[in-house]
């Protein structure tokens, strides 16, 4: 009706209405405000932030661990497949998951800037049976003698990997894994190979681990001591622990040595699959920088997923260990090959052939025969009268003498010609007398075969230690030993 009205009647009408009092058309009511809308905002925009951080972090380690993988894996796949693996596809099934048993090579190297950085320094077997959430670790000990695949000629099977090395830069694990299938009759699946860096970088970055020591112990060639009970290793503590060889006493020997490799990683396991490392994202990241960078394996990132989720579901008490040892109990006997021109300590199978080691490999996760019920040992094989085996028959052991020999320190260094003499002793050596020097100022170490007849053994020191060699006692050093020992200051690393 007011649209009907001129200007001047509308004013007219609204004059009228305010003087009498009529009402003006009421306005519409204004909605109500929200009360808590303010509150909500926040909320939506706070959850919005916290949604994009995630997503934003989850990116980022997605790519981290994608990143990783493509260092340390020679699987070959893009990142955007990888990335699919990852975050959308079920878990891959790894190889020998459909047979019921699942065997990973893990391999330890001293890596650069170590002496013989490619020498496996640890070789061990790790199993998984899915089925029954059982775990087992096999350690196959570094002076095991062994045919190098494709060669005619024999070495200690830590060798074979720095030897597949020098042939061609990555083809360390798989020779190694062709020797490890033949000495256990198991079929390798996969291979994981760390260096001492790796090591050391992982057990820092969880935290470090708990070690139960059960004996006192003393490493006389690296100085360094550990006493009975339980200690949080760091990195470098813990290294030490499973390197740790020349000791004198109930912790000595490469087979205790392998024990306690086993005992480390076995506690890595569990700090690495804890809640705690689980959901800390900068623990998680330490992680994977240090796997990143001196790692190598063949499994694709789609497998190391599945092998994470398998091997994290296993308990404790549920992983069985085992070290394959000489003397009565175990398979291997001491003996001496020539190596290199050198006489050298080795382990051989005490039957001749692989028999008594596959038994062990294959049924570790079942109680196996005692010593007593062992078949015997058949007679030393020989090119002339081999034994009908369906493993190579190794070679003639060539009789084993250990000279008497006496240590003394031609240095000021305190200690030092005891520390050798525990090393010495750790290698099965006969000390007859330490002590000094008619010269306090040598530099440089020499072993001195007394004669002729002890010039190979005398080499063979000399080569342990890093040392020079002679022929013949200095005049001013008299003594009734084999081979005399002149520690320089170089004796002491």
């Amino acid at each position: 009706m007011l649209n009907n009205l001129s200007s001047a009647e509308r004013r007219a009408l609204l004059v009228a209405r305010l003087t009498h009092g009529s009402p003006l058309p009421e306005r519409p009511a204004e909605p109500a405000a929200l009360p808590r809308r303010g509150k909500r905002s926040w909320l939506v925009r706070a959850l919005l932030a916290i949604t994009l951080a995630a997503a934003v972090s989850s990116g980022i380690f997605a790519y981290k661990i994608i990143s990783a993988s493509d260092r340390i894996s020679e699987a070959n796949r893009s990142i955007l497949g990888q990335l699919k693996d990852l975050l959308f596809s079920a878990s891959s099934t790894l190889a020998g998951e459909a047979d019921g048993r699942i065997n990973v090579l893990l391999i330890a190297v001293g890596g650069a800037g170590h002496k013989g950085e490619d020498l496996a320094d640890t070789i061990m077997i790790a199993s998984l049976k899915p089925q029954n959430m059982q775990a087992a670790l096999l350690s196959i000990p570094r002076d095991l003698y062994v045919q190098v695949p494709g060669q005619e000629f024999y070495s200690k099977i830590n060798a074979v990997h720095a030897y597949g090395e020098s042939l061609d830069k990555g083809s360390g694990p798989r020779l190694l894994r062709q020797v490890t299938e033949d000495i256990t009759g198991l079929p390798i699946h996969y291979y994981i190979r760390a260096d001492f860096t790796a090591f050391k970088a992982i057990v820092d970055a969880v935290g470090g681990v708990n070690i139960t020591i059960p004996n006192t112990f003393y490493d006389y060639w690296h100085k360094i001591s550990f006493p009975a009970g339980t200690e949080k290793m760091n990195g470098e503590r813990a290294l030490a622990f499973v390197r740790a060889r020349y000791i004198e006493g109930a912790e000595g020997g490469d087979f205790k040595r392998a024990a306690r490799q086993q005992q480390v990683l076995l506690a890595l396991r569990e700090k690495i699959f804890s809640v705690q490392t689980a959901v800390d994202f900068t623990r998680a990241n330490a992680i994977l920088n240090s796997l990143s960078q001196n790692i190598r394996t063949d499994m694709a990132l789609r497998e190391m997923k599945r092998f994470y989720e398998l091997a994290r579901l296993i308990e404790p008490p549920q992983v069985r260990t085992n070290v394959l040892t000489s003397g009565e109990s175990g398979p291997l006997t001491g003996t001496t090959e020539i190596l290199s021109g050198v006489p050298a300590s080795v382990l051989r199978p005490r039957t001749g052939n692989y028999s008594e080691i596959r038994q062990i490999a294959q049924n570790i996760f079942i109680a196996l025969p005692t010593a007593a019920t062992a078949s015997p040992a058949p007679p030393t094989p020989s090119p002339k009268t081999p034994t009908p085996s369906a493993t190579p028959i190794l070679k003639d052991a060539i009789p084993e003498t250990k000279p008497s020999l006496e240590i003394r320190n031609g240095t000021t260094i305190t200690g030092l010609a005891k520390r050798v003499s525990g090393m010495l002793q750790a290698e099965g050596y006969q000390i007859a007398a330490v002590g000094n020097a008619a010269a306090r100022t040598l530099t440089t170490s020499t072993v001195y075969a007394n004669t002729t007849q002890q010039t190979v053994p005398a080499q063979q020191i000399a080569d342990l230690l890093q040392a020079q060699s002679a022929t013949g006692f200095p005049a001013n050093e008299e003594s009734a030993a084999d081979v005399l020992i002149l520690l320089g200051t170089d004796a002491d690393r």
